[in-house]
């Protein structure tokens, strides 16, 4: 059994649910048990330490009809890919087709204070990450003989100190409560401090968690030194939007100890993102953390393939009258992608595609040089050419406007469908892991601290970093002058310092959920000399008000909690 299964068939059982508008372990169902009933067995602690990794990817207990908060939809509200949602959507990465009531302003980079389900999701699940680890930590002493308390402990500090980034990077200042000053109404953290406690937090998490240096077999996709120093990295490199302040060679540090942990390039950049990528031993070696999915074991809608991909097969299937019509379209879409259906929702900005070279600069998949652009420049049912850029309003155009990003997909490394499905019509749920963190970005972000701080000791690894990522895109190689460059972004005119990594971070890593992020520590997200498909709602794209380098605190907490205050420019939105 993998490590798919036994993480997320341990929670299966666990009856533990919540409430978090008051960041209490309330259970929704008075029948399930509360903390205090629930941890007694060394089985109860592993369940929970399990439910807190399982939070980034089921939406609740009972599969994707089921969620732990009343948020909303279960499939826009899982925690992976509402925070995906956030990162992609309103960047030159990606535009959405789905006509609900918050996409619009999702694509336009307009949101106001209204609830809105992937921002409501993204705060209220890692605070829920945070209200279980607390009570956790707090049950942890009493558990039984056969447990490693430290290592369980260390799990548990990584899952919240994860959570705490992401909520520091999301929204700025979150609630802050430990297991420490429990409080119905706790205080608002500054993200400088915060910062602080996430470094101190990591920096415990391995020197005194008694954690692996990489984790392997059936504990993959749990916390160990490696994530670990990788988080620690990542968020080093945008320490000046966090505390003002660079920590460059904090950050160099931080990668130089991933670099030790035994992770590896995988050999192929499309295996990364397939059915079996931590299966597969090649990819697995380079996803340092991943959220775990299968298809399987798990029912959830946290589903990038079916949601990139056309709702409209070949016209031989799609004219077909017979009753085995929709047989023949669920093979085709499973035989394709590894499901059996797509949903015309996400694909990608005509600027992402401008960021890839082309022979005789002739956009076309047929004249892309770079390896990494997995797009697809046609429809199947007409085989008419897709416009590169989204000309008409991002909803309902899906099979119009913008190319489709087939970066992700449901069938195994070597294109065959995964052996889990006994037919195409049971192919709903996926098992393609998502890498949260891997090796590629840690090379990436090395790369950049280097650059940023001129550390000549480190510049020639810098260099060989990215030629290797390069390599296996199959583009040439580049030197010194390159990475320390000011340089144009993508297409456009604009020109950044140490822009030639800003545009091959967007090769390596688009779709893959730090946009935005990279966006903000470049100054360009709502800047008005950087712009894209609809930014401000305008087609040729406009700068928009800089309060949207951060999203709005839900208003279901600043209501509950008078300790809270609402982020500088949505005060009265």
């Amino acid at each position: 059994m993998n490590a798919k299964k036994i993480l997320y068939l341990a929670i299966m059982l666990t009856g533990m649910s919540s409430c978090v508008g008051d960041l209490d372990v309330v259970p929704l169902d008075s029948t399930v048990n509360t903390a205090d009933r629930a941890y007694k067995t060394k089985e109860d602690y592993d369940k929970g330490l399990a439910k807190l990794y399982a939070i980034w990817a089921m939406s609740g207990q009972d599969g994707a009809s089921n969620s732990d908060i009343e948020i909303g939809d279960q499939g826009n509200t899982t925690l992976v890919r509402s925070y995906w949602l956030c990162q992609v959507q309103p960047t030159d990465e990606m535009k959405n087709a789905d006509n609900k009531d918050w996409t619009a302003p999702f694509n336009y980079m307009t949101w106001g204070t209204s609830r809105t389900e992937p921002i409501e999701a993204v705060y209220q699940r890692c605070m829920y990450i945070v209200a279980l680890v607390n009570e956790y930590l707090k049950q942890l002493p009493n558990a039984p003989e056969g447990i490693d308390r430290v290592n369980y402990q260390a799990q548990a500090r990584f899952c919240r100190a994860l959570a705490y980034y992401t909520l520091m990077d999301i929204y700025g200042r979150p609630p802050f409560i430990t297991e420490d000053n429990y409080s119905l109404q706790p205080e608002q953290i500054e993200s400088d401090k915060l910062f602080s406690w996430i470094e101190t937090e990591l920096k415990w998490v391995i020197e005194k968690g008694n954690l692996p240096k990489k984790q392997t077999g059936i504990d993959r996709g749990r916390a160990d030194q490696g994530s670990a120093w990788a988080l620690l990295a990542r968020m080093y490199l945008n320490a000046v939007t966090y505390t003002g302040k660079a920590y460059y060679t904090e950050c160099i540090n931080a990668c130089k100890q991933v670099f030790t942990m035994g992770y590896e390039l995988a050999d192929e950049y499309h295996a990364l993102f397939c059915g079996d990528n931590t299966e597969n031993p090649d990819a697995a070696n380079e996803i340092i953390f991943p959220v775990l999915l299968d298809g399987d074991a798990t029912q959830t809608w946290a589903n990038f393939i079916s949601s990139s991909r056309p709702s409209k097969v070949i016209k031989e299937i799609e004219d077909d009258k017979s009753p085995e019509q929709g047989k023949k379209k669920y093979n085709f879409c499973f035989e394709n992608w590894g499901t059996r259906e797509g949903w015309a929702q996400y694909r990608a900005t005509g600027q992402l595609i401008d960021f890839f070279e082309f022979n005789g600069n002739v956009k076309s998949m047929e004249n892309i040089k770079d390896k990494r652009g997995i797009f697809v420049d046609k429809t199947f049912y007409d085989e008419l050419e897709l416009k590169q850029y989204i000309e008409n309003d991002p909803i309902g155009t899906f099979n119009t406007d913008g190319w489709w990003v087939f970066k992700f997909s449901n069938l195994k490394h070597d294109g065959t469908p995964l052996d889990i499905y006994q037919t195409a019509e049971t192919a709903v749920f996926v098992s393609t892991d998502f890498p949260l963190i891997r090796l590629g970005d840690i090379y990436l972000i090395f790369a950049e601290a280097v650059a940023r701080q001129n550390d000549t000791q480190n510049m020639a690894e810098a260099v060989e970093k990215v030629n290797l990522l390069r390599a296996r895109g199959d583009v040439s190689a580049i030197d010194e002058n390159w990475l320390k460059a000011t340089a144009k972004v993508g297409g456009s005119s604009k020109t950044v310092p140490f822009g030639n990594i800003l545009n091959e971070r967007t090769r390596e890593l688009y779709w893959e959920g730090q946009r935005r992020t990279d966006l903000i520590r470049y100054g360009l997200l709502t800047s008005s000399e950087y712009v894209w498909d609809w930014k401000g709602g305008v087609q040729s794209g406009t700068g928009v008000n800089e309060r949207y380098n951060l999203y709005p605190i839900p208003l279901t907490d600043l209501t509950s909690n008078g300790n809270m205050h609402q982020n500088e420019g949505y005060e009265k939105n």
